[in-house]
């Protein structure tokens, strides 16, 4: 077990608190997609192509939950499945990376509104944020 009063596992522990923060805030704009649908979006956002398989395993998810949820984001038109002399493979639609976009842009909206609201504030133009951490 860790010990809660080490410095890195406070770190790793506010960390997770914030991240938690920022997903709860951006979950309006995952328009209602599942967890296994997010994960799929975000994992193609990281590649031009990727089959099937390849998915299921990048995503550790099991076929019977990938397929699902695959369809289902195929139907809403975010992801495609295209051919070519190599084979088949799933890439985001332009609706999938605006989609991200969206998402990315309320994180980023979140972020800054807590940096503003930090005592004392954080901001952008602040030379102490620039410097190494180590």
């Amino acid at each position: 077990m860790t010990d809660p009063t080490v410095p890195h596992t406070r770190l790793a522990d506010a960390l997770s608190s914030v991240s938690e923060r920022i997903d709860a805030s951006v979950d309006p704009s995952w328009d209602g997609l599942t967890g296994v649908q997010i994960l799929i979006l975000r994992r193609l956002s990281g590649t031009e192509r990727m089959d099937r398989a390849s998915l299921a395993l990048d995503t550790r998810t099991a076929r019977a939950a990938t397929v699902p949820s695959l369809a289902s984001l195929m139907q809403k038109g975010l992801v495609v499945e295209s051919e070519d002399p190599v084979g088949s493979y799933l890439h985001l639609s332009d609706g999938g990376r605006a989609l991200l976009l969206g998402v990315r842009t309320a994180r980023a909206e979140w972020l800054e509104q807590a940096a503003r609201q930090a005592r004392p504030p954080v901001h952008g133009d602040d030379p102490s944020m620039t410097q190494p951490l180590m």
